[in-house]
Formats: structure tokens, sequence, C-alpha cells
């Protein structure tokens, strides 16, 4: 399984993940080009800030699911 793929699985899970949960998972030391990556092929990747804290939770749905025409 490649990054994006694991960083995919994630990005679809209902409390999303953080950018560490995308280090850990994915063994990579960039997550945000991670995330950039899947963004150029057509995901829709969202940022919801944690309150109280200094990071947040991404979000995605893949392109040509039912959930990306409504984000749009």
């Amino acid at each position: 399984m490649t990054q994006p793929d694991r960083i995919a699985k994630l990005l679809q899970r209902r409390n999303g993940c953080t950018a560490m949960d995308i280090i850990t998972a994915a063994g990579t030391v960039s997550p945000h080009r991670r995330l950039t990556d899947l963004k150029n092929r057509g995901w829709i990747i969202v940022r919801k800030p944690v309150a109280g804290a200094n990071y947040g939770r991404y979000y995605g749905v893949a392109p040509g699911t039912i959930g990306a025409a409504q984000c749009n």
C-alpha cells in the first residue's frame, strides 16, 4: 500500500486525522506535501481546528464520490 493510499484511508475515517496520524501511519516526514498530492488528484480535503490546540484534523472526500459533489 502506498503512502497516498494509507493517507486516503485516514482521511475517510469518521474522526479524520491529524498531521501526526499521517506521519505515523504513512511513514512520511512531510504530511502536508502528501495532502497536496491528494488534492492534485482531485481529493477535497478540509482542515478543522481542534479547540484548545495548535493543530487541526483533516477530513477528505475522494474524487467521483457523492460527498465530493456536496462539498463543491
